[in-house]
């Protein structure tokens, strides 16, 4: 555990810990940290911003990000359309017998 002194202070008014943003995620925090240390949590429009020493998540940038996800599982992007044709059929790796 970290050699801290005293309580942890409250977060900042409408705003969450990196633990109580990644619990209202569904995340472990340890994803919301390679997020933060990859720029994913930028990308996804939910920065990730220092209080002292502490990092701190806007609960509208939260909110806004699962939104997104909920509207892009509703809508089917082009990629994610298959074709309805059957797979090709798997050709056998071993060689053909020869006729006797």
């Amino acid at each position: 555990m970290h050699n801290r002194k005293g309580p942890r202070p409250s977060p900042p008014k409408g705003c969450l810990w990196i633990e109580e943003a990644a619990a209202h995620l569904g995340l472990e925090v340890t994803t919301l940290r390679k997020w933060r240390l990859t720029g994913k949590d930028v990308a996804q429009k939910m920065p990730g911003f220092k209080v002292g020493r502490y990092v701190a998540y806007k609960v509208d940038d939260l909110d806004a990000y699962l939104n997104r996800q909920y509207q892009a599982a509703l809508t089917p992007a082009a990629s994610r359309v298959y074709e309805s044709r059957p797979p090709e059929p798997r050709l056998s790796r071993k060689p053909a017998r020869a006729a006797a």
